[in-house]
């Protein structure tokens, strides 16, 4: 059995998710023309400092096996829109750890944790992302209402359900 576990970011280890957000967001480029890497050759996750000021945002770090595997950005409250209770902001795991059900078990521990409405959102064309996601709601049978939408200029699919 798969034993992805959830670990809270601190401040402590914040440079850590820096570094995988740098990956994250050098995956996303492929998909995004306006990622751009910064004077230092990084990438950088405009708001991150938020997460660390916010008590309705939460950084996790998703571990396997005692390994970070990657990480997801868990927004509630003021950051998400009206009559939406969760947003899954961002998800990544490090391409080693995938299809492994990783991503999936980490979700779940949200999902079990937090009742209520939920948001996720996928560039339209980042078919691993948009696939992940129709392959995790079939297997949980999840019943969700989708809808296209223009974010940033980008094409995205929309998931709305409830747990």
């Amino acid at each position: 059995m798969n034993k992805a576990k959830l670990e809270r970011v601190t401040v402590v280890s914040k440079v850590k998710l820096e570094n995988l957000m740098s990956i994250y967001l050098h995956d996303l480029s492929e998909f995004a023309d306006d990622l751009k890497i910064n004077e230092d050759g990084r990438f950088e996750y405009d708001g991150l400092d938020l997460y660390f000021k916010s008590e309705d945002l939460t950084p996790y770090f998703i571990t396997y096996q005692g390994e970070v595997a990657g990480f997801v950005l868990f927004n509630t409250g003021k950051y998400v829109p009206k009559d939406i209770d969760y947003v899954v902001h961002e998800l990544f795991i490090l391409k080693n750890f995938r299809n492994k059900g990783i991503g999936s078990a980490a979700i779940r521990i949200l999902l079990d944790e937090c009742k209520g409405k939920y948001r996720i959102v996928q560039i339209s064309t980042n078919k691993t992302a948009v696939n992940f996601w129709i392959k995790f709601y079939e297997k949980q049978g999840i019943k969700y209402i989708e809808s296209k939408e223009k974010l940033d200029d980008l094409d995205c699919n929309v998931q709305i359900f409830d747990v």
